[in-house]
């Protein structure tokens, strides 16, 4: 469905990527791992149209969207949960998740897709009127994903959807990413630091360090490889 193909990019005269290359097949859980610096947040904004690859091309659903804007990938059906949840602190539940219902295609589907979304989230219907930035961590980071699905996605990018999390939280909201993928349909590519927890989910996984995939595989494959165990993930 998203296929990133041998992206170099720049800011100014400091490259970040070198010849990144990925690949998320439609119905699937990809994650791609990597530390602070690795080039996760380069990677998602080129995916995005955000910055342009000085060399490569990005695909989706068979189209080459490189040149294309960030606003005709979105309405094409890719969308982007942020890193620190992105909602509107000031607005409430409601019209937070409302707001993620502003595409042609989504706007007519709003009432049904929005019982979804409280059928999947039980504790956003009951605070629906409250304001965002009342809502703890946990639920902060339901109602990004929240407004992200009202949007009709055919594929969810999650940037670091554990960030600042309880053990708990975090274990509550893989599953939840669980159930979008087998339940919604919805294709998902999860951008994380807790490499456990990412490839308890996912079916395969990328490993980006300093601008490059230096690994990649099934996750039983990277969970029993000790030299990618040791080198890259921490264990």
């Amino acid at each position: 469905m998203l296929k990133l193909d041998n992206l170099h990019v720049s800011y100014g005269d400091i490259q970040v990527l070198w010849g990144v290359s990925l690949e998320v097949a439609e119905n699937s859980i990809v994650a791609l791992l990597g530390s602070n610096g690795a080039g996760k947040s380069t990677t998602l904004k080129t995916a995005l149209g955000m910055m342009r690859p000085s060399e490569g091309k990005v695909f989706f659903r068979g189209q080459d969207i490189t040149k294309k804007s960030t606003h005709s990938i979105v309405s094409s059906g890719l969308f982007l949960v942020p890193e620190w949840r992105g909602t509107f602190s000031t607005l409430s539940v409601l019209e937070n998740l409302e707001l993620g219902a502003f595409s042609s295609r989504a706007r007519p589907l709003k009432d049904e897709t929005l019982e979804r979304v409280f059928t999947i989230f039980p504790i956003l219907k009951d605070r629906q009127a409250q304001r965002a930035g009342t809502l703890s961590g946990g639920e902060r980071q339901m109602l990004a994903i929240g407004r992200a699905l009202m949007a009709r996605p055919a594929m969810l990018i999650l940037d670091e959807p554990s960030l600042g999390l309880a053990p708990l939280i975090v274990s509550n909201i893989f599953e939840v990413i669980q159930q979008i993928n087998e339940e919604e349909r919805v294709t998902v590519l999860v951008v994380e630091q807790n490499v456990h927890m990412a490839l308890k989910v996912a079916s395969y996984a990328y490993i980006l360090e300093n601008g490059s995939i230096v690994g990649q595989g099934t996750s039983e494959t990277l969970l029993s490889d000790q030299q990618i165990q040791e080198a890259y993930l921490g264990i």
